[in-house]
């Protein structure tokens, strides 16, 4: 892709093609070799600012903005770059500064009051930020990306079934949104849905590879949840089995023994089977490779689903109740070790 570095317009539409594949490097060649015919044009200042911005050199990018707006001091979509190019520095009261006036200099711009909102909300004032975003919606009713944002906002204010219907209304304009949905996800298991979020989650993940790593974080979580909660069970199945070798040895009945360690068995079983129905297989075993601890405790799972099986069907056995009492000492270290570390092992 070429452009004459005479043609403002043609550079714009290069330079923005390079930007939209991640060429950063080539959108800088393009736009600086066109700034160094016109050296004060606002659109080429504006859109170099943007290409420092994506290269991650925050200074260089405000500079550039600034000077977009040394020539045209109240042209809306410079301003916007330049307040998040001072946000990415930290300078968040001049960043603020910008958008408001921005926002007030351009008050019938749905995108400089989401701008404002948005920074508002990363600056953790919800109550002004809701202001701003409403305006927003006001101006567009239909923005998708001002509703989830008021989504967000709805959360951090405690407003848990209206952020739920900003996040549904988004979904409904365009049911793609991967951010829509993992931020629908989170709220689902803020309020306890666990496998309802690692749905959402999973489905962000397809829709946008970019959220895997926090959305293998996610659902790590939630795994890491039912496999500390496994560990009682497991701890219940190893004292039965172990209990049922010890009366059978004296010659005692064992049969309420073996029947806790068959239900244990059965129950383990069965909180296990939400994890295989809803994770995929790739990212539970990335999810295990992350997190050693938790491959212990899957191990731990599997020994005792099988020796409280083996256990409820034949009764006492010298492998069985040996092999139960290493993992009833095994278990509570884990548990110990879990606590402590919050599962961030190896």
């Amino acid at each position: 892709m070429t452009a004459a570095f005479d043609d403002v317009d043609a550079v714009v539409h290069a330079a923005e093609g390079y930007l939209a594949a991640g060429d950063f490097w080539r959108a800088e060649s393009v736009v600086g070799t066109a700034l160094g015919a016109h050296p004060n044009q606002p659109r080429l200042l504006t859109l170099f600012a943007r290409v420092k911005l994506g290269q991650g050199d925050h200074a260089a990018a405000a500079n550039s903005a600034h000077a977009a707006l040394s020539v045209a001091p109240d042209d809306e979509y410079a301003m916007r770059v330049y307040s998040h190019a001072l946000e990415q520095q930290g300078r968040i009261p001049e960043a603020l500064t910008v958008a408001w006036r921005t926002a007030t200099t351009h008050p019938h711009s749905h995108l400089a009051h989401h701008t404002y909102a948005r920074m508002l909300s990363d600056a953790r004032r919800p109550v002004e930020a809701m202001t701003a975003v409403n305006e927003a919606l006001r101006l567009n009713p239909e923005d998708v990306d001002a509703l989830n944002l008021r989504g967000d906002i709805r959360v951090a204010l405690g407003e848990l079934d209206a952020a739920e219907a900003d996040y549904r209304h988004a979904l409904q304009l365009n049911p793609r949104d991967a951010s829509v949905v993992h931020n629908l996800a989170t709220l689902e298991h803020r309020r306890g849905r666990r496998w309802s979020a690692v749905r959402g989650f999973v489905v962000a993940e397809r829709l946008d590879p970019r959220f895997g790593d926090v959305v293998r974080r996610n659902v790590g979580v939630v795994v890491s949840g039912v496999l500390r909660r496994s560990a009682w069970v497991v701890l219940l199945v190893t004292i039965a089995v172990v209990a049922t070798y010890n009366i059978g040895e004296d010659g005692g009945t064992t049969v309420i023994p073996r029947i806790v360690a068959g239900v244990g068995a059965v129950l383990l079983v069965v909180m296990s089977i939400p994890v295989l129905r809803n994770v995929p297989g790739p990212m539970l075993t990335s999810i295990l490779r992350q997190h050693k601890i938790l491959v212990v405790r899957v191990l731990q799972v599997l020994a005792a689903v099988v020796l409280g099986a083996v256990t409820a069907v034949v009764g006492a056995l010298t492998v069985p109740g040996v092999a139960a009492g290493f993992l009833l000492l095994s278990v509570p270290v884990v548990m110990i070790v879990g606590a402590v570390t919050d599962e961030r092992v190896w």
